[in-house]
């Protein structure tokens, strides 16, 4: 598999601007009615380790969520949306759960979409690996989110983008769940015409680096808001297992749209040296991972990736058995 350049990187950055940016403006506009409080009026907490809980596929392949359930953790719990209903199915209940990807319709199902019957049809919840549980039997899976979010709900505080859809605002809102929100960096605030700049004047709302993820969302959000001085991830794979078709991966639809006919091209191979193996990931996350690694690098926390898996790896994170730093929180409380 071929590595991209510098130019096809930056086509991508681009090309993700300009899908996020408008959508994003449009949801911030509909969205500013609801914003009754922000991340600013989170604080403060005390200063303790946090989880972020990510949706890559080594969160389901390690079993991470067992261990954690296990450890008895006592810091904070950020899970990403698509962790959610598997957080739930678990017995684990997030403190915090963050959402941030403007599509129209999909994402709501992270919360139990109580609309479902009226959607489009859409084949991404039957071949996403974010959460495998709804790849099947997806009217029980939805009914079972909406019973699950409405449950527990009122004890989870909603890390709320701007960009998001405002169905899932009113959803979150139906469930009794608190709502924090927040804006994504899209660009630099100084541009002419910028995008940040337009939706912090229509919100008045804080705005956030996202690395262009919701799973570099969660772990910005522990450090820079909760300040955590330590902050471990899980399933921050940012690839994909071996033998993944390209069809299955998250970003299918952009690859068949910047390698016309030939998708596969796009695939990026990555050696991990401390797994040992080598894994593929497509041009989007291999941008995340290579944004992570610059952010890591001066931010004002401990990085520990628990993942097991993926390519997150380099200066400014440590990477670890999940186990191993779990029993090392558990030995400081005792």
């Amino acid at each position: 598999m071929k590595k991209l350049n510098k130019k096809e990187l930056e086509l991508i950055s681009m090309a993700t601007l300009r899908k996020t940016g408008e959508i994003g403006l449009k949801h911030a506009k509909l969205n500013s009615a609801y914003i009754k409080q922000t991340i600013r009026d989170i604080g403060p907490v005390p200063p303790k380790p946090a989880l972020v809980i990510s949706a890559g596929p080594s969160l389901h392949s390690r079993r991470s969520l067992k261990a954690i359930k296990e450890s008895n953790f006592k810091g904070h719990i950020v899970a990403v949306d698509g962790t959610l209903g598997h957080c739930l199915r678990n017995g684990i209940v997030p403190d915090y759960v963050i959402t941030v990807d403007p599509h129209p319709h999909r994402i709501i199902r992270w919360f139990g979409d109580t609309h479902l019957s009226k959607r489009p049809d859409d084949d991404y919840f039957r071949r996403q690996d974010l959460d495998p549980a709804l790849n099947k039997d997806e009217i029980e899976r939805n009914d079972e989110m909406i019973r699950l979010v409405n449950l527990h709900g009122p004890g989870i505080k909603v890390i709320i983008s701007t960009s998001v859809s405002p169905e899932i605002t009113r959803r979150c809102l139906e469930a009794g769940m608190q709502l924090y929100w927040w804006n994504p960096l899209y660009d630099d605030f100084d541009d002419p015409g910028s995008y940040s700049r337009k939706i912090h004047k229509i919100t008045k709302t804080p705005c956030m680096v996202t690395g262009g993820n919701c799973g570099t969302s969660a772990w910005v959000f522990s450090h820079a808001v909760l300040a955590s001085p330590e902050v471990v991830v899980v399933g921050m794979d940012l690839s994909y297992p071996p033998g993944t078709t390209v069809d299955k991966t998250q970003y299918y639809d952009v690859l068949k749209e910047l390698f016309p006919g030939e998708p596969e091209r796009g695939l990026i191979k990555v050696h991990n040296p401390h797994l040992k193996q080598s894994c593929f990931t497509d041009p989007a996350y291999y941008w995340y991972t290579q944004s992570f690694l610059e952010m890591a690098k001066v931010a004002n926390c401990r990085t520990y990736n628990c993942t097991e898996g993926g390519i997150l790896f380099g200066k400014g994170v440590i990477f670890s058995g999940l186990s191993e730093v779990l029993n090392m929180f558990a030995k400081r409380k005792s």
